[in-house]
């Protein structure tokens, strides 16, 4: 990897992760799956932006991500569960063990697109058990 590839950060300043000192007694042994979500829908967004530099770094530590676009996502109750936006968010957020969220202030707090992606997840799921339950976030 070259500096080119992330050049926000120093590759050589990041120690490797011992996953198996991490792994959990059901872990198969694949990487951290981290579901990154940013809260603008402007073409030159700076929070997409700081996602698109976090999932680099993820990524260098061994990380998989993967990103969900929220355009064409409706407001929470607008729409039935099942429309198409909303089951593919709560896949990823399944899928996921661990999530990102980086949106820009507005009148001091997160959008309003953020908020949604974050009301569409759903309260329980398999088991009784939240989409976000147990897993690490970073704002």
């Amino acid at each position: 990897m070259s500096q080119t590839d992330v050049p926000l950060y120093d590759p050589n300043m990041l120690r490797p992760i011992d996953f198996s000192a991490l792994a959990g007694p059901e872990d198969d042994g694949h990487a951290p799956r981290i579901l990154l979500l940013y809260g603008s829908l402007r073409p030159q967004s700076y929070s997409r932006a700081v996602a698109e530099e976090g999932a680099r770094v993820l990524r260098a530590l061994g990380c998989e991500t993967k990103f969900f676009d929220p355009t064409g996502l409706p407001l929470p109750d607008g729409a039935p569960d099942s429309h198409p936006k909303v089951q593919e968010l709560r896949e990823l957020a399944l899928w996921s063990e661990g999530m990102v969220w980086s949106s820009p202030e507005r009148h001091g707090a997160m959008t309003g697109i953020l908020k949604a992606q974050i009301d569409w997840i759903p309260l329980s799921a398999i088991g009784g058990l939240r989409p976000t339950q147990g897993k690490t976030l970073a704002l």
